[in-house]
């Protein structure tokens, strides 16, 4: 009877389960779309769905990893993968994903691990075994990635990719012959393969620069826009002589690049060979902003102040070379050179001396090098010239990267360059930007609200206030205050109506007659969380106006208060607010974002925790917590944070995700 009874059920429950079957089967497969367009945001909202309804099934979270992967969200990218493989261990794609992050984050044993177990499962695959050969020569097993490159390249003798890994491990091994002779055989293969031309003209650059040249202009022909390109032409130009080739090609990268690292150095290398001292500095402050501990860098800038005769400042370089180097001998040279132009002797002889020291523990012997600084400069100038030398750029970004579903990327979220903010407070508004969850709130209180209808448009809770561009939408604002305000005259009104006027006011940007209308509206009915909410962010909205200098007519008692005591009135307001309304996720939220204001991390953690509990699909609060974290010198806490902010659909993630990994 009770199996009878089972049969039953399971006969009856049939049809629905076939129906959820085939809705989640057409939400991965519209995901899957998605993927292969290069919309990863979209694809990963997608495979939330299915995640959601059958959290059972692998396939969603190797894809989703996928996705995270293309945004560089690696951390991310591997808990997907790991999951995946924990529901399903005999799937070889989600192992290669796992493997590819691992070694992204510098996980190198991990992603050995992962790479062999997929090669369990499909023995001799040629991009595993080629990954795994990455692995093993980045965690310095360079017998071991000989050897796989030896299985690989004899199982696909015309694998190109495969010669030019080798060649680069033959480099890291120091040898340049059987590097060469790998690179050769790539170019055999495959002619068109850029990455094996830079490194070909990297290898020939001093004893052919010539046929450097030409290597790197047919590769720079080949991918006009690959930056490193033309940082690596720029050097086979400046061997070729071609000083001002070399310069324009350092220009173009930093036209479409204007933060590499390689052509900003490499340029003020070249304009200060040409004394172009004013320029050269200027591209040697850029780097220093963008790398204050590169000791290379500060030493070059030193000794350019010297050619500029601003002997204070470059002495200050010099000291901090000194400093981080105590023990090379071409820093006190560089320093003793500096203090004898300043008319420092004694400070010069005593470096001169420090630098003899140094000199005869190595290679200097003869002549006490304090008496002969010149003796000194030259027995240097192997350190100074490594010092001084063009950076070049990776000559494998191309064929020895990691790669899979990584095609042409049309969504690169992460790339954009926006300056790193926390995300802003929530607040009732009749539009939004942006009316994904990313963007927009649950309250019960305000769905409430909505459905009784008492306010004139429908209202959001959004940190995502879109700016006010088209005449009517403005004009029906206007009218709607005059016709509030008739109203509210005649003494018939409702503090709802009063507070309708001051959600006018607000998307008018009016803020202290909407300050007024919500003192009147908590005088009238303090009951009312929203109302505190909305005061809360109204004051936060002046204080703000005001930081930016923005003049706003109005109570000047009420614009000059401080920014202390305001921020106490809005603490209170929100605080209030909770005491109504204890699960309004936003109260939470906003009150994290006013204790970052104060730099207070660690309360501003534990509101946004708590705004997390009650809502675990806040995007922001996750971003603000994680921002939080990092603030604090945390980036193991903050990387999940920020990661499951992108996972949820906020696009500023990446971006964050990236200058932190």
């Amino acid at each position: 009877m009770k199996r009878l009874l089972s049969l039953l059920l399971l006969i009856v429950l049939l049809p629905a389960a076939a129906s959820a079957q085939l809705n989640t089967d057409r939400t991965l497969q519209v995901g899957r779309s998605a993927l292969y367009f290069d919309d990863y945001l979209l694809a990963i909202r997608y495979f939330n769905q299915v995640i959601e309804a059958k959290p059972h099934l692998a396939e969603p979270y190797f894809l989703r990893a996928v996705a995270k992967y293309n945004l560089e969200d690696y951390s991310g990218a591997r808990a997907d993968a790991t999951k995946a493989t924990e529901l399903n261990p005999f799937l070889p794609d989600a192992w290669e994903v796992k493997g590819v992050t691992n070694q992204c984050l510098g996980n190198h044993a991990g992603a050995i691990g992962d790479y062999a177990r997929a090669l369990e499962l499909l023995p001799y695959n040629r991009q595993m075994l080629f990954n795994l050969a990455l692995a093993q020569e980045a965690a310095d097993r360079f017998e071991a990635a000989d050897s796989t490159y030896s299985t690989l390249l004899e199982a696909y003798p015309r694998f190109d990719a495969g010669y030019l890994g080798r060649a680069q491990l033959n480099l890291h091994r120091g040898d340049t012959i059987a590097a060469r002779a790998d690179v050769d055989r790539a170019i055999e293969l495959n002619a068109n393969s850029v990455g094996a031309l830079s490194m070909r003209a990297a290898l020939t650059g001093n004893d052919d620069p010539a046929a450097a040249l030409a290597d790197m202009e047919r590769a720079v022909t080949l991918q006009p826009d690959r930056a490193y390109l033309r940082v690596n032409r720029a050097i086979a130009r400046y061997n070729a002589n071609d000083l001002n080739g070399a310069i324009d090609d350092f220009d173009y990268v930093l036209t479409v690049e204007p933060l590499n690292y390689q052509a900003l150095f490499n340029r003020a290398m070249l304009r200060a060979e040409l004394h172009d001292n004013d320029r050269a500095l200027a591209d040697l402050n850029r780097v220093l902003e963008l790398r204050p501990t590169d000791l290379r860098a500060r030493y070059n800038r030193a000794a350019v102040l010297v050619d500029k005769g601003e002997f204070d400042r470059a002495l200050a370089d010099a000291d901090a070379v000194v400093k981080a180097y105590p023990d090379m001998y071409a820093a006190h040279i560089l320093r003793g050179h500096i203090n004898s132009m300043a008319g420092n002797e004694a400070a010069a002889r005593a470096d001169f001396r420090k630098a003899s020291r140094l000199a005869h523990s190595t290679t200097v012997r003869g002549n006490d090098i304090a008496d002969n600084s010149t003796a000194a400069i030259d027995d240097a100038d192997e350190t100074i010239n490594r010092f001084k030398a063009l950076q070049r750029a990776d000559d494998n970004q191309d064929a020895t990267a990691q790669t899979f579903n990584t095609k042409g990327m049309r969504s690169r979220v992460q790339d954009r360059n926006p300056a790193v903010e926390m995300q802003p407070i929530y607040q009732l508004s009749y539009y939004t930007a942006d009316n994904t969850s990313a963007a927009t709130a649950y309250d019960k209180e305000i769905e409430e609200l909505n459905a009784a209808r008492v306010l004139p448009f429908v209202v959001f809770l959004t940190n995502s206030l879109p700016a006010m561009t088209r005449q009517a939408e403005s004009d029906r604002h206007f009218e709607s205050i005059q016709r509030l305000g008739t109203l509210i005259n005649s003494g018939k009104a409702r503090p709802i109506d009063r507070f309708a006027r001051a959600m006018d006011y607000v998307t008018l940007k009016d803020y202290v007659p909407a300050l007024e209308d919500l003192d009147a509206v908590i005088a009238a009915q303090p009951d009312f969380a929203p109302s505190y909410l909305m005061r809360a962010a109204v004051r936060y909205r002046i204080r703000e106006s005001q930081r930016g200098n923005v003049i706003i007519d109005g109570d000047q008692a009420a614009l000059n208060a401080s920014g202390a005591m305001v921020l106490e009135q809005i603490m209170a307001d929100l605080d209030r607010a909770l005491e109504l309304n204890p699960r309004m996720a936003a109260a939470h939220y906003n009150r994290g974002v006013m204790l970052m204001r104060l730099e207070a991390w660690a309360d501003a953690i534990e509101a946004f925790t708590r705004a997390i509990e009650i809502d675990p699909t806040m995007a922001p609060a996750y971003f603000n917590r994680g921002f939080a974290h990092f603030s604090r010198g945390n980036r193991d806490a903050a990387v999940p944070d920020i990661s499951r902010a992108g996972q949820l659909g906020l696009h500023a993630a990446y971006p964050l995700l990236k200058q932190m990994q």
